[in-house]
């Protein structure tokens, strides 16, 4: 029998994959003629290589699945506006579901944020695992209400539709808590794997 494929052999084609589809975006933005998004396509791909350089400056390694989620969460917004799915598949419901995945990928980062500081400081290892949860929940949504409003701003200056008013932003705060309840569940899931005794942010140095 050949040897089982590692997860983190999986996450690497996962992230390779989606770096293809950014560079396929930035064509397709160029053929539309699509300068903004044709920038944020080029950001996404940067983006994504971040969490692998952050590694390897703090000799870490982070929980499988984070470095995937990221270019995951990119793709679905980036590829939404150069390809039109925001308009095109049921703008509505795509645009809840991005943010869903959004509030996931972030609030893991932020997760994991919280787990580097631990281990690199003296007060981070004194802190408690359901506090590590409350500033994870809390900080994803600060974020995500940052946004909204930044959105809306936009909008009242430039008169431009990014928010699609209040009802939309709304749903998008609730697409954000939604991506937050998923991201609490997969840490919690991660933290009950390490023993009491042990800091959680041994789940550093995890395969």
């Amino acid at each position: 029998m050949g040897c089982p494929v590692k997860p983190k052999t999986i996450e690497i084609i996962i992230v390779i994959l989606f770096e293809i589809s950014f560079i396929l975006l930035a064509v397709q933005a160029v053929n539309i003629d699509d300068t903004p998004r044709l920038k944020i396509a080029i950001m996404a791909f940067f983006l994504t290589l971040v969490p692998y350089v952050a590694e390897r400056l703090l000799r870490i390694s982070l929980p499988v699945g984070i470095k995937s989620l990221i270019p995951f969460a990119l793709f679905v917004h980036t590829a939404g506006g150069i390809m039109r799915w925001y308009w095109e598949l049921s703008g509505f419901y795509y645009d809840k579901i991005a943010h869903i995945v959004a509030g996931l990928a972030l609030g893991l980062v932020i997760f994991a944020s919280f787990l580097t500081f631990m281990q690199y400081t003296d007060y981070g290892r004194d802190m408690q695992r359901r506090s590590v949860l409350v500033w994870t929940a809390l900080i994803t949504f600060m974020f995500g209400l940052f946004w909204e409003f930044e959105e809306m701003s936009i909008d009242s200056v430039m008169l431009t539709t990014y928010s699609g008013g209040v009802y939309d932003s709304i749903g998008d705060m609730i697409g954000n808590i939604v991506g937050i309840i998923l991201c609490l569940y997969v840490a919690k899931r991660w933290m009950d794997s390490v023993p009491p005794e042990k800091s959680i942010s041994t789940l550093l140095g995890k395969d």
